[in-house]
């Protein structure tokens, strides 16, 4: 069920601004927890990606990187710091994850991936995300995913340009029909070579994560069948329109025209900006659907040995908050749950419910017997409230979406009224229409 029930209390703290949020809200919310990802990289891409995704309330997170932090990455990889030198990328950023989201699921892979391991790797996946810095690593992983028919965000940097873009076979254009062959071994400088803009991968990154979390959230429009190009020191975005090449024969095996390449090192060749590898438009229509996790993945440690199950959170009992979970305000004395306004109702020992929302809110939903009187008409008069002095010791309810208004509502009210008994719904009707 996608309602409170799933999130710990922390939890519920943690994500206020995403279900307060217009068209996010509580549902999307659970849709992240329920999701599994795995990231490719926790390098300066995938610094900003898994710091983002954890940060969001992503479930469960697989993070392939068989790297140690070193101090040329620090200038952009800041998901490390001094004190991880030396430490496996994995960790480092694992503890960092763990930071911004206790109860998150991490699996660290201390490993390349390779076309041996690849299918395997993102197996159960509800999409990819590939941080990769090397053309190698990139067409294997973009081959296991055609292949396996897995949504994939792929985004690079070099010097001070970079792209983004969600790539699907069944659904849209792969990255064998924005870059059919690899380059030449040497043909495109390194990172190391050419250089990067240390803040660089935090602007690409951070929009892989914003694709990735639209995609497995179905809000927006994602990039699936567009390619984003940055260019840091013009300060301008553009984009090109990309479609399935009909006459591309699909990918079979993994990786067979980059295993000479290389690419398994700290520094590989990051893929370029390119706009001249784009095939003639296709007729194949681009949807985006997310997949169900169906199966789990085995964390690979240095050793081999899978680390230790992580605790499943304790779910809250919605009925028993203390707190507005959308605000993180604390239950006064004069607001009452969705559970106690049940038990008044079904008592009898209501004298009133105020809906404060706007008609088109209430017209979308609301409680039974409700009044609809919006706040900005409360500013100027107690137009359509009435009985408020003389409701018999019986209680009026306001309510809004979440607490909000309501709270304003009833500020005003009580400045003219008193002796009122007024109470506000904690969480609004968004936390009532749960029960």
């Amino acid at each position: 069920m996608n309602d409170l029930s799933q999130f710990s209390r922390s939890q519920m703290e943690r994500f206020q601004r995403h279900f307060s949020l217009d068209g996010f809200g509580i549902e999307a919310q659970a849709k992240l927890l329920n999701s599994r990802v795995v990231v490719v990289g926790a390098g300066g891409l995938g610094a900003p990606i898994l710091t983002y995704l954890a940060a969001a309330g992503v479930g469960t997170i697989d993070v392939i990187d068989h790297d140690v932090v070193d101090r040329s990455n620090l200038h952009r990889q800041v998901i490390h710091s001094e004190a991880s030198i030396g430490e496996p990328k994995t960790a480092s950023a694992a503890a960092v994850m763990r930071g911004l989201h206790p109860e998150i699921v991490i699996n660290e892979h201390r490993e390349p991936i390779t076309a041996a391991n690849a299918l395997e790797l993102i197996d159960g996946a509800d999409i990819v995300v590939d941080g990769s810095d090397n053309f190698t690593t990139r067409y294997v992983v973009a081959d296991a995913c055609e292949i396996a028919d897995k949504p994939m965000v792929s985004g690079s940097i070099l010097r001070f340009a970079g792209q983004v873009s969600l790539f699907w076979a069944s659904r849209g254009p792969t990255y064998r029909d924005l870059y059919p062959e690899a380059p030449d071994a040497g043909e495109v400088p390194t990172c190391a070579q050419a250089g990067v803009l240390g803040v660089l991968p935090g602007v690409i990154g951070s929009i892989m994560a914003t694709e990735t979390i639209k995609f497995l959230t179905g809000i927006g429009e994602t990039l699936l069948g567009r390619v984003l190009i940055y260019d840091a020191l013009g300060a301008s975005f553009r984009e090109i329109s990309l479609h399935p090449d009909p006459d591309r024969v699909p990918v079979t095996s993994i990786g067979a025209d980059v295993a000479g390449l290389g690419g398994f090192t700290a520094n590989a060749p990051a893929a370029a900006v390119s706009t001249t590898a784009v095939p003639p438009a296709a007729s194949r229509a681009a949807e985006e659907d997310a997949a169900d996790v169906t199966e789990s993945i085995t964390a690979v440690s240095v050793d081999g040995a899978a680390p230790a199950a992580e605790p499943t959170p304790e779910p809250a009992v919605v009925e028993d908050l203390d707190f507005n979970p959308f605000t993180g305000d604390p239950k006064l004395d004069d607001d009452v749950t969705p559970k106690e306004l049940r038990e008044l109702l079904d008592a009898g020992l209501i004298g009133g419910i105020v809906d404060v929302r706007e008609p088109w809110e209430h017209r979308m939903g609301t409680i039974e017997g409700a009044v609809n009187v919006p706040l900005g008409d409360l500013w100027h008069g107690d137009t359509g409230v009435s009985g408020l002095d003389d409701a018999a010791g019986k209680p009026v309810v306001l309510y809004c979406k979440i607490g909000v208004r309501s709270r304003q509502a009833l500020e005003v009210l009580r400045q003219r009224h008193p002796r009122a008994e007024l109470r506000n719904l904690i969480g609004g009707y968004e936390l009532y229409k749960q029960l």
